[in-house]
């Protein structure tokens, strides 16, 4: 008689190692998932950009670079005035981030840039009545021109962390396949190996409230104590766009949080049902 009560405690001593489990599972697919939708998605980031006025603020640095190159050179203020705009940086953005999450690398293509700044320099020269231009001299103003958009365009953590994102990027589709699939067949275990069934619901439950707590500290603390705001980044259009963007990973983590802790309380309450029936 002494052995079936250790067996008992045993038994479920496993199983809340179990719902753990799933509960830390039911976390990392969270994070999976919301990854997979955000950081690496290029609709996400190319729409976090458009919101947060990415690339008018950019045509601003670009044009305060380009103006103090040209003050170097000799050309007027008002020569870089107009000479980048919104529709040339986004254009030239959006296939920078195509070739990257493509997998060809940080490349950003500036062929057409250097051809638009070498035909506003020529009618320049033209209209200004300029005589004898060093071709040497000219060809080194554009190309110095062409490196400072180019570097304007690039995304600093694109290129620092280039091989681990995209590492990262291609592998989620798995992991989160076997996430799903660690899940259901811990589900499938608690249910099959529980002759009260009501018991299984309480594990399952336990394990998505507690899923639904842990996901939630993170993003939460973040929002609340404004660590977000405190990143130190010298370019504006980077840091707005890099608060925008984690902003709205952080709310959607938050609903997927949410999502777990309706579930739970679901499955709380299913299970509150199917005990009474079982105690009637």
């Amino acid at each position: 008689m002494a052995k079936k009560p250790l067996l008992s405690r045993i038994r479920n001593a496993v199983f809340l190692i179990m719902s753990f489990i799933l509960s830390l599972v039911l976390f990392l697919l969270t994070f999976s998932i919301v990854l997979t939708a955000t950081v690496f998605n290029i609709d996400f980031i190319f729409s976090s950009m458009n919101s947060s006025n990415y690339f008018v603020d950019k045509k601003d640095e670009i044009t305060v670079s380009l103006t103090d190159l040209g003050y170097a050179s000799g050309l007027d203020e008002e020569f870089f005035e107009d000479f980048v705009d919104e529709v040339m940086i986004s254009n030239d953005t959006k296939e920078y981030l195509d070739n990257y999450y493509a997998g060809k690398g940080t490349v950003i293509d500036v062929t057409q840039f250097k051809q638009s700044f070498n035909q506003a320099l020529g009618g320049y020269i033209e209209e200004n009545n300029i005589k004898n231009v060093n071709g040497e001299s000219r060809e080194m103003l554009i190309n110095k021109a062409a490196q400072i958009y180019r570097m304007s365009l690039a995304v600093p953590l694109f290129s620092k962390f280039s091989s681990y994102i995209l590492s990262a990027k291609d592998a989620m589709p798995f992991a989160v396949s076997v996430l799903v699939l660690i899940c259901i067949v811990i589900c499938f275990v608690l249910v099959k190996a529980n002759k009260w069934k009501h018991r299984a619901v309480k594990y399952i439950s336990c394990a998505a409230l507690g899923a639904a707590v842990s996901t939630a500290v993170i993003p939460l603390y973040l929002l609340i104590s404004g660590k977000l705001t405190h990143i130190n980044l010298a370019s504006r259009a980077l840091y707005n766009f890099f608060i925008r963007a984690s902003s709205d990973a952080c709310v959607a983590i938050l609903f997927c949080s949410l999502f777990l802790l309706l579930a739970g309380l679901g499955l709380y309450f299913l299970f509150r049902r199917m005990h009474q029936k079982v105690s009637s």
